[in-house]
């Protein structure tokens, strides 16, 4: 076999090229501190890289997605909270508004606060979250939720409530509806509410009313009618007479598994009804109660009347009161779920940050130590190419 002087010296330079391509390659992996700088170095890592950038990018979409989720929800959350405290003024107000010795002019003034909370809450329920968006329009966008037209509140949101991702295969509902917050308030006590005939001339007061027994009661409502000053029967929702008796004040009256405790001096016809509880939004309720205290008593019947709807609105207030705490609470649970994935997304982030920085950052320690083997193999390549170079046949001579 024959070597030519021209294939020495080809094979030579190529062994040393070689060399300095490798050495390029591993000076570029420390100073830019990555192991590839384009996909074709290492086709595999850079796929994997690839899929663990995307997986990244969604977690920080997630963020982004959780980060608007909590501003609304903490912002729910502080309406819920003054809307609780609005409620809780107009119940102390109630209770001072049914004490017989308040003249008329002093509940006409308990009746203009009554109507600035009503005020309250509807700027409240209209309130936005600081981008441009209602807190309690369900989903739609663009729309004031409440608007006051002629004494009644009318709701143009609608009943929808966004579904947003926090974190892979998890969603967390947005704001609640207005109209399920503010439109459809519980009344009574939550099962039950009870209320005097408008037609009574007697001086009756209705104290109390409940369910005593849920296994004897139907669901249906109930009519207990005076037939004289002190005897009373009880009437089904058919009309059909299902207890009678006699009277005195302060007694209570049961039938069907509920009871109401009457006092004053009921008058013959008058009558007192319990219903199940229905929804009433809230600001016909205060205009009810201001438009009550702005009507004159003077007489036992219609001092009588006012303590019966007092009464009754003190009910529907506490309900009230009782169902926004009841969505503070469902807020408070989103927020939690908001904390707990965050910590979720933070723990996945750090594994994949993890795992992509040991498919693409450069092991200095690793790679400081190639260097060194290929700054001597360079060396050695460099030397055998030159002692190749210096032998001839003129040597022998």
């Amino acid at each position: 076999m024959r070597i030519s002087t021209a294939g020495m010296y080809l094979q030579g330079l190529q062994a040393m090229m070689q060399r300095q391509s490798e050495l390029a390659r591993t000076s570029e992996q420390i100073s830019s501190g990555m192991r590839f700088s384009r996909a074709g170095q290492d086709p595999a890592a850079a796929t994997a890289a690839q899929q663990l950038d995307h997986a990244l990018a969604s977690l920080g979409q997630f963020k982004g997605n959780a980060g608007h989720a909590q501003r609304r929800l903490e912002m729910q959350e502080t309406a819920l909270s003054d809307a609780g405290d609005q409620l809780g003024r107009a119940r102390d107000l109630v209770v001072r508004a049914n004490t017989p010795t308040l003249s008329d002019q002093d509940r006409r003034l308990i009746a203009v606060e009554m109507r600035e909370i009503r005020s309250q809450l509807l700027d409240i329920a209209n309130r936005q979250d600081g981008a441009g968006r209602a807190l309690f329009a369900g989903t739609r966008d663009g729309v004031v939720p409440f608007t006051d037209g002629a004494g009644n509140v009318s709701y143009a949101g609608n009943d929808g409530r966004n579904d947003i991702e926090v974190a892979p295969g998890l969603s967390v509902a947005d704001t609640d509806p207005g109209s399920a917050l503010f439109m459809r308030m519980p009344t009574g006590d939550g099962i039950v509410r009870a209320s005097a005939g408008d037609a009574n001339t007697g001086s009756g007061v209705l104290k109390q009313a409940s369910v005593t027994d849920h296994r004897s009661w139907n669901g249906e409502g109930i009519t207990a009618e005076f037939t004289a000053p002190d005897q009373y029967r009880v009437l089904d929702a058919g009309g059909a007479e299902i207890a009678s008796g006699s009277w005195e004040s302060g007694q209570a009256i049961s039938a069907g598994g509920v009871q109401m405790q009457l006092s004053g001096a009921p008058a013959a016809g008058d009558s007192f009804s319990l219903e199940p509880s229905g929804t009433r939004d809230i600001f016909a309720t205060l205009d009810g109660i201001a438009d009550l205290l702005e009507t004159p008593g003077g007489n036992p019947a219609a001092d009588a009347r006012r303590a019966n709807i007092l009464s009754g609105a003190l009910g529907d207030l506490g309900s009230a009161q009782e169902h926004l705490l009841a969505a503070r609470a469902s807020t408070g649970a989103r927020l939690s779920t908001l904390d707990n994935a965050a910590e979720s997304r933070e723990s996945t982030a750090l594994a994949l940050e993890s795992t992509l920085s040991g498919l693409r950052d450069t092991d200095y320690a690793e790679a400081a130590t190639r260097l060194g083997m290929q700054l001597n193999a360079l060396e050695a390549a460099q030397q055998v190419t030159l002692r190749i170079q210096g032998l001839s046949l003129f040597n022998k001579l």
